[in-house]
């Protein structure tokens, strides 16, 4: 990404840049120039934004002004370059490709050479509140807070009782699977909140409500955050391409028993209460590490603590070697590659970190009794 650094006076004085001959937007368009030197403003950072998610972010420090960008945030830097190309004069003979990124590592740039330009610092939070909530932003919040509330107040309306959504989060949160079809089938006066006029639209954002409070029942159950987190992405990023809104609420309530089977299946779940925060931490790093050829000096690295004592710890939290459960959660995720993934079984070796097919099968063998060709075989789910 680029960086521009302007005297008052709007006069480059330096271009910090990794793309070499490339066009450079401000020196074909001087009124973009003048646009973003105008929104400057030394009490914090500024965002100036176009079409396609296109960012530039604004650091004025005494007679200096700091501009980052531009910089893509959509992912679609095709349509964003063709976009920067057309409206500021750039030749379109020229190659130019816009630098893409994600929306939360350019946030955290222009937080970076705020505080290294001004040495005072300031939260994400506080930089996105002082860009984009103003005056006119909170009336209208309360405005149409202050609506709907006389909408409900009118009809009579109410929302699904509290308690029911308690009982629906503890069962998850046990591993209770009786308890949370029960909780399923209690009738209630009421109805969920609106969240959408559109039906399938108000259908897949209250999967999401429901999908998100299960993963944390099911992390305050014990589950890994890591593992809670990856369903919860996975899960909701499957709602999104749905287009049944009956399968959509299906799906949602599917997720939830997911949720709370892995619960159930914990096998030191009557200590989760008093369950270490570094074994928890350890934990969350073997599930976010499973495809790398991971050893118990990399998590201790990574934990700032000494293999030794971190061996020890686990043994004596988990009843387990701390490299036996690194295998064992290695062969169980693998488990699931090989019924759902249609991948060859030297590639699933390999992205698990083993060192061939057959130190895999090896270790496959001695977890499950059987080689991975007879596991597949055997669960494997065809067309």
């Amino acid at each position: 990404m680029p960086i521009h650094i302007f005297d008052g006076n709007g006069k480059v004085l330096a271009v910090h840049t990794d793309h070499g001959e490339q066009q450079d937007v401000f020196s074909c368009d001087n009124s973009l120039t003048q646009q973003i030197l105008e929104k400057s403003c030394e009490e914090y950072p500024v965002f100036f934004q176009e079409p396609h998610q296109i960012l530039y972010g604004i650091v004025k420090e005494s007679d200096s002004i700091y501009v980052l960008g531009p910089c893509c945030v959509s992912g679609k830097e095709t349509e964003a370059s063709l976009h920067l190309i057309k409206a500021h004069a750039m030749d379109s003979s020229k190659p130019y490709k816009v630098p893409r990124m994600s929306l939360n590592d350019f946030i955290e740039a222009v937080m970076m050479i705020y505080e290294a330009a001004t040495e005072r610092n300031i939260s994400k939070e506080e930089l996105l509140r002082k860009n984009f909530v103003n005056d006119e932003m909170i009336h209208s919040m309360r405005r149409h807070l202050s609506s709907v509330m006389h909408e409900l107040r009118e009809s009579a309306s109410v929302h699904n009782p509290y308690s029911q959504e308690l009982r629906e989060q503890e069962a998850i949160r046990e591993g209770d699977l009786d308890a949370l079809n029960r909780s399923f089938g209690e009738s209630f006066v009421g109805r969920y909140g609106m969240l959408s006029p559109d039906p399938l639209r108000q259908m897949k954002d209250m999967a999401i409500v429901v999908i998100t409070l299960a993963s944390r029942s099911a992390i305050a159950g014990g589950l890994v955050p890591e593992t809670a987190f990856s369903m919860s992405d996975a899960f909701i990023q499957h709602i999104e391409e749905m287009q049944d809104i009956m399968a959509a609420g299906a799906y949602a309530r599917q997720a939830e028993i997911e949720y709370c089977m892995a619960v159930r299946e914990l096998t030191a779940k009557k200590d989760k209460d008093r369950q270490n925060p570094l074994v928890i931490r350890c934990k969350s790093l073997i599930v976010s590490q499973l495809h790398s050829k991971l050893s118990v000096k990399d998590i201790a690295d990574q934990l700032d603590i000494t293999p030794g004592y971190l061996s020890h710890l686990f043994l004596q939290e988990e009843g387990v070697k701390l490299s036996e459960y690194i295998i064992r959660e290695k062969i169980e995720a693998s488990k699931k590659e090989l019924v759902y993934l249609d991948k060859p079984l030297d590639e699933v070796a390999y992205s698990f970190g083993f060192a061939s097919q057959s130190h895999f099968g090896q270790a496959f063998k001695r977890y499950t009794g059987m080689t991975p060709k007879t596991y597949r075989e055997k669960y494997g789910i065809r067309q």
